[in-house]
């Protein structure tokens, strides 16, 4: 799979080393675009997101993190589809990924003042959430059901 289809097209599946080829792209884009956007003395950071700096400031901010929201469903809807399961489990993972990404992002009034280890006192208790995402949809085999040749499900003796 390409580098493209398998960050920016959602459909399909893929297996556990493309899940992780994902993870590899995605998480050192995000530190360095999260880095870029929060260097130290960033003077875009405290703009006020009325004047034409702070909204562009916080626009490419906002269009930053739905590219990289959209990457991570693209990666993380064709493991799902390859697990058997849907968009009902991608809404389980969703909730604790926007809370993780609004712990990191700047805020305005919180601006850039707020450092990084108060910042992890939220980040923290999500610590397993993460642990249980990367065991469930990295290291998990799918349980899809067996299909015999007719299409109905093979019953097995456990």
């Amino acid at each position: 799979m390409t580098f493209e289809g398998l960050l920016f097209d959602s459909r399909g599946e893929i297996g556990k080393r493309d899940f992780w080829f994902g993870h590899l792209f995605l998480f050192p884009m995000e530190i360095g675009a999260a880095y870029l956007f929060r260097v130290p003395q960033n003077q875009l950071c405290s703009q006020d997101p009325s004047t034409f700096l702070g909204m562009a400031y916080y626009g490419a901010l906002g269009v930053m993190a739905l590219v990289f929201l959209f990457m991570w469903y693209c990666l993380v809807i064709k493991r799902l589809r390859k697990m058997g399961r849907g968009h009902k489990s991608f809404f389980a993972y969703a909730i604790p990924i926007l809370l993780t990404l609004s712990a990191l992002a700047p805020h305005f009034p919180l601006s850039c003042s707020v450092g990084f280890s108060t910042r992890l006192m939220f980040l923290a208790p999500l610590i397993p959430f993460w642990l249980i995402y990367f065991y469930d949809l990295g290291l998990r085999a799918p349980k899809k059901a067996a299909l015999e040749e007719d299409g109905e499900p093979q019953i097995t003796a456990i």
